[in-house]
């Protein structure tokens, strides 16, 4: 494997990691009532763990790589001096916060599972997801243009980090719909989440089209720009994934009350769905952020 595809697939793990972070947080903090949370902090305390442990290994391969392309390959992948000079590069002056707040979030988390603690967990990671906004393409200019560039990229993250990074939440909270003991609170958090998620889908939609104005510029639009044909590709796979919550919220939800029984099953196939279309997505993110906008 060469260092360019290990970086990629580094990539791809690390914002899997944190948007799963953020988005299980996030869902289990704030969006759950008191008592459902605890139950939710429970069944996705796993899960936590491991993206926050893949978060901080997969952030430490990232600069291990990064030291290798920018030095002599593989014999430099872990030798600290190296790593010392990544340390003076832009992208090691952000990394330097990145592996802080990394190892920041995976004391808090060994700490136990608290409320007060999965705030601060959210508070962390949302500051983790937004920092990446400082690295890649968004980096790429300086001046006015470069800070739309970047507050606009912090904009996208966070809320398709909400968008994807709740989905396994959503799925354990969809089970309890059906025990009469937290069937309310389960419900609540779902239209809350529902309720949100309409804002976030309509800000991924408008920042991701400002993040295309700004880094393709003047270039010219052609099918055979392999950066163009990747970007195509994933906006093709985030309107199926619009497609698919649309049809959620608008079709299947009003159906619960006359077929709860099918209308249920057909939310937890959608949801799965958008987990692998996300996912896809994310693979595409990672390998065309570490080409040339041409």
């Amino acid at each position: 494997m060469s260092l360019a595809t290990l970086f990629v697939l580094c990539r791809f793990l690390h914002f899997l990691a944190v948007i799963l972070m953020f988005g299980i947080s996030i869902f289990t903090a704030l969006l759950a009532p008191d008592r459902f949370s605890l139950i939710l902090k429970n069944r996705l305390s796993p899960l936590l763990i491991f993206s926050t442990s893949l978060g901080l290994i997969s952030a430490v391969g990232l600069l291990a790589v990064q030291a290798g392309m920018m030095g002599d390959g593989w014999a430099d992948t872990y030798r600290l001096t190296v790593w010392w000079s990544v340390f003076g590069t832009r992208f090691g002056q952000v990394w330097q916060w990145h592996l802080g707040l990394s190892i920041l979030i995976m004391w808090i988390v060994l700490l136990g599972s608290t409320r007060s603690n999965y705030r601060l967990i959210a508070g962390c990671s949302t500051l983790l997801l937004a920092s990446l906004a400082f690295t890649g393409h968004a980096a790429m200019h300086a001046g006015l243009v470069g800070w739309i560039h970047q507050t606009n990229q912090i904009i996208h993250l966070l809320s398709a980090g909400y968008w994807l990074g709740c989905l396994p939440a959503l799925l354990i909270c969809l089970a309890y719909t059906h025990n009469n003991d937290v069937k309310r609170e389960a419900i609540t958090t779902l239209i809350r989440f529902s309720s949100w998620g309409h804002l976030a889908v309509a800000l991924v939609l408008a920042s991701g089209v400002i993040n295309s104005i700004v880094i393709l510029g003047d270039t010219a639009l052609t099918l055979t720009s392999t950066y163009q044909i990747l970007l195509l590709c994933k906006v093709i796979l985030v309107m199926f994934m619009i497609i698919v919550a649309l049809i959620n919220r608008y079709i299947i939800v009003p159906l619960l009350r006359q077929l709860p029984a099918k209308a249920h099953y057909w939310l937890v196939i959608n949801s799965y769905v958008e987990i692998i279309l996300g996912a896809a997505v994310l693979v595409l993110v990672s390998i065309f952020a570490t080409m040339a906008p041409v």
